[in-house]
């Protein structure tokens, strides 16, 4: 069995401005005063939020992360999907590679989006921040997925993200990392994390996915 592990947010779905408002409202109700939202996201690298929160705010790091799944979660039109995900979905579906989604967001609303978008047919596990103990870069996600998908050897896994956090995620795994540019809020971090593909669009992420396991050939 070979798989394709995606992450979710700047990857499959173009979430970035209501989690930008979500960062600045949670902000404002936790700490006081404005804060530029893209660059304080940047300089955390695509970590989790509820490290972001202990960051900012020490062991009262929850009263940031409810403050932002409350405004987030309240949000119309969260993500729409980025031109040519389906397709790229279903042609991995069609070459008969398992797919799963490996997010730093929590599994419940990973779910939930990916249903809405109409891309959750396409994946047979979901991993949130929830789902386990460490969280990417360190590598237990993937193996989350990689159990749950029963795929038993990492290099059968090319794993697709947009920030520095999965490509040493995918590497401290044993995967293959594909650097997804086309919706990451900073490509030159990505970049810096040297992953082993990088794809400016879905349908090159497919092409480097088709490379490394072969057409037909799961």
């Amino acid at each position: 069995m070979r798989a394709v592990l995606w992450d979710l947010d700047d990857t499959l779905l173009n979430t970035l401005p209501s989690r930008m408002k979500a960062l600045q409202h949670a902000y404002e109700t936790t700490i006081g005063g404005w804060v530029d939202p893209i660059a304080l996201w940047r300089s955390h690298r695509g970590g989790t939020l509820e490290a972001l929160g202990q960051r900012l705010l020490g062991d009262d790091f929850r009263r940031f992360t409810v403050a932002y799944r409350e405004h987030y979660y309240k949000l119309e039109g969260r993500g729409p999907v980025f031109e040519g995900v389906p397709a790229a979905l279903a042609a991995c579906d069609e070459a008969g590679f398992a797919q799963a989604v490996v997010t730093s967001k929590v599994s419940w609303g990973a779910t939930d989006e990916l249903d809405q978008a109409g891309l959750l047919r396409f994946f047979g596990a979901i991993v949130g921040f929830d789902d386990t103990e460490k969280h990417k870069p360190d590598p237990e996600p993937i193996y989350t997925a990689m159990a749950r998908l029963l795929v038993d050897e990492p290099e059968n896994i090319v794993f697709v993200g947009d920030s520095p956090a999965d490509i040493f995620a995918a590497r401290n795994a044993g995967c293959t990392s594909v650097a997804a540019t086309w919706g990451t809020l900073d490509s030159e971090l990505t970049l810096d994390a040297h992953p082993d593909t990088v794809a400016s669009t879905p349908a090159e992420a497919v092409a480097a996915i088709v490379e490394r396991f072969g057409v037909g050939t799961p």
